[in-house]
């Protein structure tokens, strides 16, 4: 466990090289120098190393918990997102997020081992942008509160149940339960799920939430989903509505157009809406995802004013799928 933390931490290293690295993936073929062309090769083979890891660590945790070794192929996966947001009051920051997953599907009652950067943010209902600005990208690292954690999956319930800790002292040992239902009509397809938490110092709650999808033609999805969230540790309840189009463009590329409107308290009462447009790219082949995100957001705190801001990130996916 501690190799796979001090490896994923070496990484940081490499993304300011990954992030320069990136426009080759798209530019138009030219003749290389042979000066360049280790580089080039460097960066490759750097993922490939590192996608190999992680089999090897879900093959040896899975061998660990089974006593079964194998050398069967791993699904598991590492993702790693860093960028920058740019915004009238906070100008230029950065961010970092991690999640991994682990899968074991030797150990008995098949559990998966999880990795999160964000499993102390207890609702996704309240939150207005995908990262905290304020920061830079090695800050953004350093601060993160990672959540390590087993998750079983119980199929009689259609449940995952994750145990674990709140990584960073003091650690914070946490359960949650989550229960999916899938359903379909006509050309509607839904989704709805449960949830409840309970973390040793953050306290307890519950989520809901109900999501709806219809495909357009070959190239439109219409999408609409609810959510609410109680938090025991606020006694406040957190609202959410969202309205989405997804555009595929292509194979590797597609937009995703969003409207949301947040509410709080038992009776709800707006606090915020937000709107924006999403643009992702597979840069090189399956594994180099970009991202730019403009986005207009209106909080009852600032009296309704336009704020804008901009998101851009690179995304890699690290694991054996991606060789």
């Amino acid at each position: 466990m501690t190799g796979l933390f001090n490896s994923v931490f070496c990484i940081r290293t490499v993304l300011c090289g990954l992030a320069l690295m990136a426009p080759v993936s798209y530019a138009d073929p030219i003749e290389t120098t042979s000066s360049e062309q280790p580089e080039r090769e460097w960066w490759k083979s750097t993922h490939e190393t590192m996608s190999t890891k992680v089999g090897e660590w879900s093959n040896g945790l899975d061998a660990f918990f089974s006593g079964q070794r194998h050398e069967d192929a791993s699904t598991s996966f590492v993702s790693m997102r860093f960028g920058s947001i740019i915004e009238g009051k906070e100008g230029v920051s950065g961010f970092f997020n991690l999640d991994a997953r682990l899968h074991l599907p030797y150990t008995e009652d098949r559990l998966d081992l999880i990795i999160e950067s964000d499993a102390d943010q207890l609702t996704q209902d309240n939150r207005r942008v995908d990262n905290e600005p304020g920061q830079n990208i090695l800050q953004s690292a350093q601060n993160t509160r990672f959540a390590t954690m087993l998750r079983y999956f119980k199929e009689e319930w259609n449940a995952n149940i994750d145990m674990g800790l709140l990584l960073k002292m003091p650690v914070d040992p946490f359960v949650r339960i989550t229960f999916e239902q899938d359903y379909g009509l006509g050309q509607w397809s839904f989704k709805q799920e449960e949830s409840l938490f309970d973390y040793y110092s953050l306290g307890y709650g519950g989520r809901y939430g109900i999501k709806a999808l219809r495909p357009i033609g070959d190239r439109y999805e219409f999408g609409a989903d609810f959510g609410v969230t109680y938090l025991e540790i606020d006694s406040e309840t957190y609202w959410r509505q969202n309205v989405f189009l997804n555009h595929d463009f292509s194979d590797k590329s597609r937009l995703r157009y969003q409207i949301s409107y947040l509410q709080e308290g038992s009776t709800p009462r707006a606090e915020s809406f937000l709107y924006y447009v999403e643009y992702q790219r597979l840069l090189y082949d399956d594994w180099l995802i970009g991202q730019l995100k403009p986005q207009v957001t209106y909080e009852r705190d600032n009296d309704y004013k336009a704020e804008v801001s901009l998101s851009a990130s690179l995304e890699v996916l690290l694991g054996p799928g991606f060789l």
